[in-house]
């Protein structure tokens, strides 16, 4: 076999192969005794017909195409070999002539990482301190989401803050838009109400009604992805009840009640050191990100398209299994994105690109910085996961781990990106850490930090106390996609 490689843009190659003569007539050869094998003609039996007499029935080319089938195959798999190349999509094959064989191939192949000079990449480490207006805030919440609603003193609109209950009709002209929403619950400033109807609801005093009028472009930005699409429509609000919060006060009783904790002020040192941990594993984050962005804009890769198309292929298959589990199609989905799917792979593209890249600039890094992990690497992990179970449990869990492909798998990626990740931050950091100013565990870590957590949780929670569906704005375009009607009634 001969062989020569020229080198195309974007990670292609041209491969022209050409067969030898010895290797090409045994091809053919195999073939001739393959097909009379096969043959039936009257006056021989099967498989005992004379080569030069089927030659003369059938001709020699049916031995050369048959002979060519296979040699192709075979000399494209041992090409491939012979360069060490990998490759990442289907080839494209020119015939050149069938004695002997000669083809070219044009195929994309895993690509060339330079990494250029990512040993020079360095950082400053990030300040992961952290403010104490951050601290007030986290409590201010708790506060906030503990204190009760209660009716206001004297008669008054609503405002800032305040939880309204509220009927809601929606009209086109004289027909109906969807159902009325009924007795409606919403947080002024919260939850997200479109802003013509909270400003029409903080004119309005319990059990008073008023209209507003709404239209909805039919293009641009603002345009909304559902069928309020170039409408106008009538909202007539009524509201019922309005309620305000009796705040609580901020002391010793508040910290011990809602937050387990003996004191205000232990209060806030728990929810100081809650912070402080969540920022230090932020900043080391931050510092990562920074690393990486660095390495992987010195590193020089040319990505084959077929790489990026299956990247995408994957990306897409994934959003539509997401979607299966809140049983949404991807066709709903798109409808109500208002995009093809040609649209949201175009979408998508970019970000796909940018992870690809990152990735095979990374594992080029990872092989030249020698990071491996070995099956015993594996064992002594699983070995410290369950190393904090029952005596009477630990072996049989052990075994389970051990006996799981899918975990050794996930415990193996864990650990190279563990490696990988100390190694570039080392070659950054020039050994100083990721980190300056970062949260350290007491002794007693668990206790220490777990009721600062509930406190802080809590607080944030208050946040994100469920609204009426009805008047929220979706997550995402897919939730609107099964909850059209809800979201297109005072959602923005």
């Amino acid at each position: 076999m001969k062989v020569t490689v020229e080198r195309l843009p974007a990670s292609q190659v041209l491969l022209d192969i050409a067969a030898d003569e010895d290797e090409f007539n045994e091809a053919v050869e195999k073939a001739a005794r393959r097909l009379a094998r096969e043959a039936v003609i009257p006056g021989f039996r099967k498989g005992k017909v004379p080569r030069h007499i089927l030659e003369r029935l059938v001709g020699r080319e049916v031995f050369v195409e048959e002979a060519n089938r296979s040699l192709m195959d075979d000399l494209y798999r041992r090409a491939l070999q012979q360069e060490e190349l990998i490759p990442v999509g289907d080839p494209d094959v020119e015939f050149v002539q069938a004695e002997p064989l000669a083809f070219k191939v044009t195929v994309p192949v895993y690509p060339d990482v330079d990494p250029g000079a990512y040993r020079d990449v360095r950082i400053e480490p990030v300040d992961a301190s952290i403010d104490e207006a951050k601290v007030d805030e986290v409590i201010e919440r708790l506060r906030v989401s503990q204190s009760p609603w209660v009716d206001p003193a004297e008669p008054r609109t609503p405002r800032e803050g305040d939880q309204v209950t509220v009927d809601i009709t929606i009209t086109e002209g004289e027909e109906e838009f969807q159902p009325p929403l009924e007795n409606g619950v919403f947080v002024l400033g919260e939850d997200q109400l479109l802003e013509e109807l909270r400003t029409a609801i903080e004119g309005l005093k319990v059990g008073e009604s008023t209209s507003v009028e709404i239209s909805y472009p039919e293009e641009g930005e603002n345009a909304p992805n559902d069928r309020r699409r170039g409408k106008t429509l009538t909202y007539t609000i009524t509201l019922k009840e309005l309620k305000e919060r009796d705040l609580l006060p901020l002391d010793d009783d508040f910290a011990k009640t809602y937050a387990n904790a003996d004191s205000l002020e232990a209060l806030r040192e728990r929810v100081r050191a809650n912070l402080h941990a969540e920022r230090t594993r932020e900043a080391r984050a931050e510092a990562i990100n920074q690393i990486v962005d660095k390495m992987v804009e010195g590193a020089t890769v040319e990505i084959p398209q077929a790489m990026i198309e299956d990247a995408l292929d994957e990306e897409i298959e994934q959003l539509r299994q997401r979607l299966s589990y809140r049983r949404i199609s991807l066709e709903a989905y798109l409808r109500s994105t208002n995009q093809t799917e040609a649209e949201l792979r175009d979408e998508l593209r970019e970000g796909v690109e940018r992870r690809l890249r990152t990735t095979l600039v990374l594992r080029e890094i990872a092989e030249r910085e020698g990071i491996e992990v070995a099956e015993s690497d594996v064992e002594s992990e699983i070995d410290e996961l369950t190393a904090g179970a029952d005596e009477a449990q630990r072996d049989q869990l052990r075994a389970l781990y051990r006996a799981d492909r899918q975990f050794r798998s996930a415990v193996r990626n864990e650990l190279f990106d563990r490696r990988l990740t100390d190694r570039l931050i080392e070659i950054a950091t020039e050994g100083r850490g990721p980190v300056v100013n970062g949260w350290e565990p007491p002794a007693e870590t668990e206790e220490a930090t777990s009721d600062g957590a509930d406190a802080a949780e809590a607080a944030e929670a208050s946040a994100e106390q469920p609204a009426a569906a009805a008047a929220t704005e979706s997550e995402t375009a897919s939730e609107s996609a099964t909850e059209e009607e809800e979201a297109t009634a005072t959602s923005s």
